[in-house]
């Protein structure tokens, strides 16, 4: 049911004062605008004026209306002067009738189309607007979430850390233990508030990169460097191979090592006591480059693989952690902000083969308005679990 007040503050709108000034105007002239020259020029100047102005406004449906009545008034003067053409004293009245009607029709049509378009252009500004507005509350959402539940992580994870080192005294066995517990589950809810929010992030637009020259052997010498110790823990050997052609490439260092990082992390929890993990980073055309991760785990059904990328799908078994299912949603957007891409081979019992491509230069611009946006997720410190499946 419509609303009255909204009916009359339509009614009440600057486009539509326009037209009826306009129609005014036009209505007063009309009756002389054919029988003197400067009343014909001011008549198609005031038509022309007020449909430029409405189209200005994007008022595309008055704007086609005040056109549409300059055509039927020019039609009007010029088919009264016209010769009449006789075929048959019966047929000609019928003929000159369905060829108004249709006129009439086609005019109709114009004007419905045109308040339509009209109609349609105001809806998705309006949309635009509410959609603008929601990224914004997202983002102060964010901002407040990530210093609400972050900072408090943080302290517990640094408190935990500082009493099992033994730099506040040492501790017995059953504290040890206990202390080590509220450790590994504070870092599991960092880890997991981290992936959550980086997925909001990439959700809003709100990840902007900066590239920059990466040397590739010292980024993974890094990410094997940090999931060393994970790696033995779980009797999962990594090895790494960059090609000697890709000494350096141009790209968000940050995000590519966060790639590189959860890619490795999922081919640890994912493989079994004794596999191993192999990385290769090649060219893959004189544009581009692909990082391999491959693991002998127990690999994927082909089943899941086509939904392998959503959020907050998890293929995997359970026994194995809780995780978001988040990990390779924000690994697919981080490689698609690069202008790359990732696919992903597996065979049941074998294994599983990610494979990103990625420009050898990564140019990116910036996001608009991205002086309200939180540029950067914070780099995950390398004590974290970094399970992101």
């Amino acid at each position: 049911m419509n609303n009255p007040k909204l009916t009359v503050k339509r009614l009440l709108s600057p486009d539509v004062a326009i037209f009826v000034i306009a129609a005014t105007f036009l209505a007063m002239l009309h009756q002389f605008a054919f029988a003197d020259r400067f009343a014909l020029i001011l008549y198609y100047l005031v038509a022309v004026g007020s449909a430029f102005a409405l189209v200005r406004r994007r008022a595309v449906g008055l704007a086609s209306l005040v056109i549409a009545v300059v055509a039927a008034t020019m039609f009007a003067q010029l088919y009264y002067q016209a010769a009449e053409t006789n075929w048959n004293p019966i047929f000609d009245s019928v003929r000159d009738m369905a060829c108004l009607a249709g006129l009439i029709y086609l005019t109709v049509r114009v004007l419905i189309t045109s308040y339509n378009l009209q109609r349609d252009e105001k809806k998705r500004a309006l949309q635009n607007k509410i959609q603008e507005q929601l990224v914004a509350m997202r983002a102060q959402a964010l901002r407040q979430t990530s210093h609400e539940v972050r900072t408090p992580l943080s302290t517990i994870t640094a408190i935990s850390e500082s009493l099992l080192d033994g730099s506040t005294g040492e501790l017995n066995e059953a504290q040890r233990e206990f202390v080590g517990d509220i450790d590994e589950a504070a870092q599991h809810l960092l880890a997991l508030v981290n992936d959550i929010l980086d997925y909001a992030k990439a959700e809003a637009g709100m990840i902007r990169l900066a590239p920059q020259p990466v040397a590739l052997v010292e980024l993974v010498d890094q990410c094997v460097g940090m999931i060393n110790a994970r790696a033995v823990q779980a009797g999962v050997s990594v090895t790494a191979q960059v090609d000697v052609e890709l000494n350096e490439v141009t790209a968000d260092p940050l995000r590519l090592r966060q790639i590189l990082l959860n890619l490795l992390s999922n081919a640890i929890k994912y493989n079994s006591a004794g596999g191993n993990v192999m990385v290769q980073i090649r060219p893959d055309s004189d544009a581009q480059f692909r990082i391999s991760v491959r693991d002998t785990g127990r690999g994927i059904a082909p089943e899941h693989l086509e939904h392998l990328f959503e959020p907050y799908y998890q293929a995997a078994i359970a026994d194995q952690g809780i995780g978001t299912g988040l990990g390779l949603a924000i690994i697919k957007h981080l490689t698609e902000l690069h202008g790359g891409s990732i696919e992903v081979e597996s065979v049941v019992d074998t294994g599983t083969m990610f494979t990103v491509r990625l420009p050898r230069e990564a140019v990116v611009a910036p996001l608009a308005g991205d002086q309200n946006a939180d540029e950067t997720i914070r780099p995950i410190p390398e004590k974290i679990d970094l399970t992101m499946v």
